[in-house]
């Protein structure tokens, strides 16, 4: 009796294997369905305060926009945010005054370009992370001020050069995500965008006296992103022109970076540069056009990408958020580490992930140190936002800083950055 159940093909298991692609179909269209309607959550949120007519643009209070740069960089686009710094920091170079100064520092060779660029990184996800109150924010801040103004006091750093770095962070996280992600921005998260670099560009002293509104100030956060992004495009549209130190930049930023990779990755990599560059930085920059081929395999890749990040993909729930920074120092040294970013394990703690996990052992596949490798070279200890930088000016500018620093907080307790006619102005 109980072998003919077995057989009968009318029983219930023989149903529910008839029917698989039917509970497979079925859970497929939950799951779609449980995409569709959370994905777009985080943006409706973001929104909600402003959408309506509830509250102007204006109103937005520096808290606020932390919390939407925080939930854009760490949730919701964590690689645009990511790869518009590295695109920032290489633009930097396309400006001969800014190439010329690298030079003349020293600091531009094989020998210090990891530990620069590292160390510029460090202090820009320092600033972008931390609220504008935080002591954090204030020291870095404090750090990048005190290494420029030496040679802002010798005109070796203009105003001009400053304010287009500044625009330059925020043109590139508006191109990235407008070139490669999912959705666009809204207009309240770029207001959130433009009050953050409206604060930072407060904070380091720099001049808005060149955009048009300078005088009467800004409406609001998008008001100032909008002129800070379209100045920008101009001034390197005028001063941006290829030299022998933009090309000495570049040999030192980006080709000793790859120097262990066989000489057709190195080409590979080249060209994926050059692909997220417009036509006259990668002129000035003098790097080589992309590969027609090239370019259809990138575009490709990032069509396929926003395809399954809008429609097949639930959203990063907080407990993955992409962190910046560490939140809390070294028990042993009282300094931060840092997780890897190139082929050099600057800052990075020696533990057997950090040395034999899978992207350990990528890193060191492609010529890359691990971390402890020669010791103390690459300072696994951590590092101090108090005295990081250039060798030169390490343990130097420390009472100028807390000068600084008092400075910066006490400008970090205000709540709407354009909420008096003249916010253009600097305080």
């Amino acid at each position: 009796m109980t072998a003919g159940r077995m057989l009968d093909n009318t029983g219930p298991f023989h149903t529910l294997y008839n029917n698989t692609h039917l509970i497979i179909a079925l859970a497929l269209t939950i799951y779609l369905a449980l995409v569709r309607r959370h994905r777009y959550r985080r943006m409706i949120e973001i929104g909600r305060p402003f959408t309506d007519g509830k509250r102007e643009l204006s109103s937005m209070t520096t808290k606020e926009a932390h919390a939407i740069m925080a939930q854009l960089q760490e949730l919701e686009f964590p690689y645009a945010f990511a790869k518009a710094r590295q695109i920032a920091l290489l633009k930097a170079g396309g400006i001969p005054t800014m190439s010329k100064l690298f030079a003349a520092t020293g600091q531009n060779n094989r020998r210090n370009a990891g530990k620069r660029a590292v160390d510029t990184e460090i202090l820009l996800r320092e600033a972008q992370s931390k609220s504008r109150d935080s002591d954090r924010y204030a020291t870095a801040v404090a750090r990048m001020n005190y290494l420029h103004a030496r040679y802002r006091r010798a005109n070796k750093i203009t105003n001009n050069d400053l304010l287009h770095t500044l625009g330059d962070g925020l043109a590139e996280i508006l191109n990235v995500i407008e070139r490669e992600e999912w959705r666009e921005l809204t207009d309240v998260e770029k207001c959130a965008i433009g009050i953050f670099h409206k604060n930072l560009g407060e904070d380091m002293g720099i001049p808005f006296d060149q955009l048009p509104s300078k005088a009467e100030g800004w409406k609001d956060g998008l008001h100032f992103a909008m002129e800070l992004r379209k100045w920008t495009i101009s001034y390197e549209e005028e001063v941006a022109r290829p030299t022998a130190t933009n090309d000495q930049y570049v040999r030192v930023y980006i080709d000793s970076a790859i120097s262990a990779l066989p000489s057709f990755l190195r080409t590979i990599v080249r060209q994926m540069l050059s692909a997220d560059l417009d036509k006259i930085m990668r002129t000035s920059l003098c790097i080589e056009s992309p590969n027609p081929i090239l370019i259809m395999v990138l575009g490709l890749v990032r069509y396929f990408r926003r395809l399954f990040l809008r429609y097949l993909a639930l959203p990063r729930p907080p407990f993955l958020a992409v962190k910046l920074v560490h939140e809390m120092p070294n028990p042993g040294t009282n300094l931060y580490n840092f997780e890897r970013k190139s082929l050099q394990p600057w800052y990075i703690r020696p533990t057997f992930w950090s040395k034999w996990g899978p992207g350990a052992l990528l890193v060191k596949i492609l010529g890359g140190k691990v971390p402890g490798s020669r010791g103390d070279r690459y300072e696994p200890q951590g590092y101090n936002l108090m005295t990081i930088g250039p060798e030169p000016q390490k343990g130097k500018g420390m009472e100028e800083m807390r000068s600084d620093m008092d400075i910066i907080r006490t400008r970090g307790v205000a709540t709407c950055p354009f909420s008096q006619a003249k916010s253009g102005n600097l305080k």
